[in-house]
């Protein structure tokens, strides 16, 4: 092998080292944001199915349908969890609104899928 070979070998193995480096801490620096969006996609799958089957639902029912939902990304040991479902569920209307999946049915706190 030559010294040119040897020299365009490294610097492609520091190249690729070096994206890698930068998707690597692309991914930890937005991994919480993405940890959320797919913890509030697990709740609306299960709003909306439960809404399939029922019609309506209220905030304390949306409650207890999200408690334990767990959510995670495969290539990392980190996990969110809902323990606490009170606070999140306004978030979960919120955001169940905002994707308009979700419409008031004009009682308090009662919402339905959106026609």
């Amino acid at each position: 092998m030559s010294r040119l070979q040897i020299v365009l070998g490294i610097a492609l193995f520091a190249l690729a080292t070096a994206i890698l480096y930068v998707w690597g801490l692309k991914r930890s620096l937005t991994q919480q944001e993405d940890l959320q969006r797919t913890l509030y996609s697990k709740c609306a799958g299960r709003i909306v199915r439960y809404l399939k089957k029922n019609g309506t639902v209220t905030e304390k029912e949306m409650e207890t349908l999200i408690v334990g939902v767990k959510a995670g990304q495969f290539w990392s040991r980190r996990r969110v969890a809902i323990q606490d479902p009170g606070p999140f569920t306004g978030q979960l209307v919120a955001f169940l609104i905002d994707q308009q999946l979700l419409e008031p049915t004009g009682k308090k706190k009662e919402y339905r899928l959106k026609r």
